[in-house]
């Protein structure tokens, strides 16, 4: 065989080599990382959500990973054991509704807040009496999806309560745009270019590896995300002052005081109580000051509609700051979703509320 052919041939064997090395080697870390997530090992992911009547809901009966998050859904295709639909006569019921920080994306799901909630609750309740905590938390929702679920599913379950978890992206037509925003910045939106559009971008979220990259590269940059929130949440401060104030000066509701005006008007007309709180950003945890406008925003807004508001913030600050170093409140490279101990903070300060107006006391 001529001396060229023997070289190209070696080179090839070596390229060959390399190939298969570097194929093996994503495999074995795609395997690793999903072992890794939480949840029964899938070696797929499977996309658990349907569109009925415009609103974007989980399919019934699904079991499966997506996202990095174990997936079980009952008969009414939501997260958590089956609910019956018609409400026993003992029977306190509370029906918790909001997006992925709700639904406990990335955690299992007895560690999400509206199971710890119904755990909590059957120690306050009579000993004839039972608690049940429905959980209508969906993925990507947002204030306007939360009045649907509230009309199209909560309702129907004849709540006692409906607690709303909302969170800052939820403040109408001003947190999103910011949002949005901030989002242009981030590798998401530069991974997107490259793979060729959003589309693309979503079947890499398929791989627990692609996952774990991109939380890598998060938690690397968490301090100047800090930064960055902090400094859209103080011009959203802004835009939140100026919307109330136009509102006023034109002797309308603003769009946040109609919002939560609206969900209240579902609760009593469905004979329930209704209450509300903000999840905090990581920022408003770990950095010395944060910007609080958005939280007195909303604050203000309940007080106004005499519903309560459950302040979070500094509960997460004082539980993060128990430990030295601060303890890690937040899912890895995340900065909105909390880990089971953020969501314990939640279902506590849902019972203490509970407890002070007296909600448990049968008529």
């Amino acid at each position: 065989m001529p001396k060229p052919l023997r070289i190209l041939g070696k080179v090839l064997k070596k390229l060959l080599i390399f190939v298969v090395s570097a194929v093996l080697l994503v495999v074995l870390g795609e395997l690793v990382t999903r072992a890794m997530e939480p949840g029964p090992f899938a070696l797929l992911d499977s996309n658990p959500y349907e569109t009925v009547q415009g609103l974007r809901i989980h399919k019934k009966d699904f079991a499966g990973r997506w996202d990095g998050t174990w997936y079980t859904t009952n008969s009414l295709g939501l997260r958590g054991p089956e609910v019956e639909k018609e409400k026993g006569p003992d029977e306190y019921r509370v029906v918790c509704v909001g997006d992925s920080c709700t639904f406990g994306k990335a955690v299992l799901e007895t560690e999400c807040y509206p199971r710890q909630l119904e755990t909590m609750l059957a120690d306050e309740v009579a000993d004839d009496r039972s608690a049940v905590v429905v959980n209508c938390g969906v993925n990507g929702s947002s204030g306007k999806t939360y009045i649907q679920m509230m009309k199209k599913v909560g309702v129907r379950l004849e709540p006692d309560l409906f607690v709303i978890g909302m969170n800052l992206n939820d403040f109408p037509n001003v947190l999103r745009k910011l949002d949005n925003k901030q989002k242009q910045a981030t590798v998401r939106q530069t991974v997107s270019k490259v793979v060729g559009g959003n589309k693309n971008l979503n079947r890499l979220n398929e791989s627990a590896l692609f996952r774990f990259s991109r939380a890598f590269y998060y938690n690397a940059r968490r301090t100047k995300a800090w930064e960055d929130a902090e400094r859209f949440a103080s011009e959203s401060g802004k835009e939140i002052a100026n919307a109330a104030k136009k509102a006023n000066k034109e002797g309308i509701e603003d769009a946040l005081e109609k919002q939560i005006s609206d969900m209240k008007a579902i609760a009593d007309n469905a004979g329930a109580e209704i209450a509300f709180f903000l999840f905090p950003y990581e920022s408003q945890v770990y950095l010395e000051e944060y910007d609080r406008t958005p939280i007195e925003r909303l604050r203000e807004t309940c007080i106004s509609l005499e519903v309560p508001f459950v302040d979070l913030a500094e509960e997460f600050r004082k539980v993060a700051y128990e430990t030295d170093p601060p303890r890690e409140m937040y899912l890895f490279g995340d900065r909105y979703h909390p880990r089971a101990i953020g969501y314990e903070i939640v279902a506590k300060k849902v019972v203490e509320v509970i407890r002070q107006r007296g909600w448990l006391t049968r008529d």
